[in-house]
């Protein structure tokens, strides 16, 4: 007869489970539907004209600023459609749930591949520009090194790895 804390054990570890397969159907969910409001007539157009342009300029340069003030209703409309991003919430990053976090972190990956910029400078800017506070930076930073399996280039005793 297995004792009651082997029988609780075992339910905990299922109901664990059970929680971490609804994380993982919801992000599925949320992959399936990301960015699908730039397929609408208010972003697809504004988007396709200005993509090479925007292809030039590394993130958080001027240049790049000055493209995306170009197509500044896409941008507004985007923002308004799309939780993921904290242009969205009415507290910014603060109005965020860890789901709609983990696919910011997956659009900032995703952009910085095609960027000229480097993740981690990007993270820096982002840092600043949503006033992201340490403890959810390092987080972030820290699951960017899990997910790209490097270390910051710029290490500041900051995370773990």
């Amino acid at each position: 007869m297995p004792s009651d804390f082997l029988v609780d054990l075992i339910e905990h570890k299922r109901r664990v489970g059970l929680y971490l397969q609804k994380v993982a159907n919801a992000l599925f969910g949320r992959a399936v539907v990301h960015d699908n409001s730039k397929f609408s007539p208010e972003e697809y157009g504004p988007y396709d004209s200005a993509f090479p342009n925007l292809q030039k300029y590394a993130y958080g340069t001027e240049e790049l600023r000055a493209e995306l003030r170009k197509i500044k209703p896409a941008i507004k409309h985007h923002f308004a459609n799309n939780d993921h991003h904290p242009e969205w919430h009415g507290q910014g990053i603060d109005g965020m749930d860890l789901i709609q976090l983990i696919e910011m972190v997956c659009d900032w990956l995703a952009a910085s591949e095609r960027s000229q910029a480097d993740i981690f400078k990007g993270l820096e800017m982002n840092k600043e520009r949503f006033k992201i506070d340490d403890q959810l930076y390092c987080i972030i930073k820290n699951t960017i090194i899990i997910l790209t399996n490097r270390h910051d280039p710029q290490n500041d005793g900051t995370t773990g790895g």
